[in-house]
């Protein structure tokens, strides 16, 4: 399934990296990462840890109790849980939760709850009891001090580390290359940004209001976006600085054969990428990214596409067989 971002032009001047990670989304990722099946190393014994902190809190699992019900494992999440202007701390956040307008909570709660019947308290919930919102904000900061609080510095960090990634990128080949390379995209024609996503396709058209992107610690697998398309834009995907898996590398072999930076090129083609991004990816300048993009196409390697005003390219069978090594 894909997730389908279009632009407008005056949104590509509205890109924003978000200055730092967001505890309400981190807390409501963090209570998919609890329940997981399979998680990354760091999660899993972030997981441990948490279990022993939620079984010496005399309140926890009720209070986590309420944030599993409106958090299911698979399906969607109520969008009012991470609002747009939250801001940096979990009682600012937790505050914003609490002043939710009644008009919001009931769709919200109905895109979460369709195919399953709500317990009593969240239809009370739906239908604008204060209390019960007052409820959900409070577990939402005992749940920030159980799961996230202990392991806030070592998340940052993560975090910090992935948008020095991002302004890198950026300040190499502008917007295009910082686009082309989150984690997870699968195509950037200049118009349409193209991710992996979950269990439906999704389109979410900007039209103007711009796009923030916010890495973040507990995002695994895929990148997210909130449910309504009428709200602030946003994309969430899973921060790099080494604890997560990378794009693919080149093999040693393949290095001997087509030189490091077009074996490079080849093997950051295994997603598809523009010549910007091609260029952020594998560190080179956009001439030069260009020039082993054209050799490898006449070699059969990749295939490039034009989309408007850009290039698209990406590996043929005959180039995965070689960074397959088969």
């Amino acid at each position: 399934m894909t997730l389908r971002m279009v632009f407008d032009r005056d949104d590509l001047h509205r890109v924003r990296l978000a200055d730092g990670p967001d505890p309400l989304w981190e807390l409501v990722l963090s209570l998919h990462a609890a329940r997981e099946p399979q998680v990354p190393a760091h999660l899993a014994r972030w997981r441990e840890q948490a279990s022993i902190r939620v079984t010496a809190h005399d309140h926890a699992r009720k209070w986590l109790g309420i944030l599993f019900t409106l958090v299911p494992l698979e399906g969607n999440f109520p969008d009012f849980l991470t609002p747009a202007y939250s801001g940096d701390s979990i009682d600012a956040g937790s505050e914003t939760i609490a002043r939710t307008r009644r008009s919001l909570l009931r769709p919200d709660l109905e895109a979460v709850f369709t195919g399953r019947t709500p317990p009593q308290w969240v239809r009370e919930l739906a239908a604008g009891d204060h209390r019960r919102l007052t409820d959900v904000a409070g577990a939402m900061h005992t749940g920030y001090d159980v799961l996230l609080e202990p392991v806030w510095h070592e998340l940052t960090g993560t975090v910090g580390a992935d948008r020095r990634t991002r302004t890198d990128a950026l300040a190499r080949g502008g917007v295009d290359a910082l686009l082309g390379s989150i984690p997870g995209v699968i195509g950037w024609d200049g118009q349409v940004l193209e991710i992996g996503y979950g269990l439906r396709d999704h389109t979410v058209h900007l039209r103007g209001r711009g796009l923030t992107i916010l890495p973040s610690y507990f995002c695994t697998e895929r990148p997210i976006t909130l449910i309504d398309p009428e709200l602030p834009p946003v994309l969430v995907y899973p921060a790099a600085d080494g604890i997560q898996s990378g794009p693919r590398t080149a093999s040693a072999q393949l290095v001997a054969l087509l030189g490091r930076t077009r074996a490079e090129c080849l093997a950051a083609l295994a997603t598809t990428l523009t010549t910007s991004g091609l260029a952020a990816r594998v560190g080179t300048s956009v001439g030069s990214a260009s020039k082993h993009a054209t050799v490898l196409r006449e070699a059969g390697l990749i295939t490039t596409v034009r989309h408007g005003g850009a290039v698209r390219h990406h590996v043929t069978e005959l180039g995965a067989a070689l960074l397959d090594e088969r």
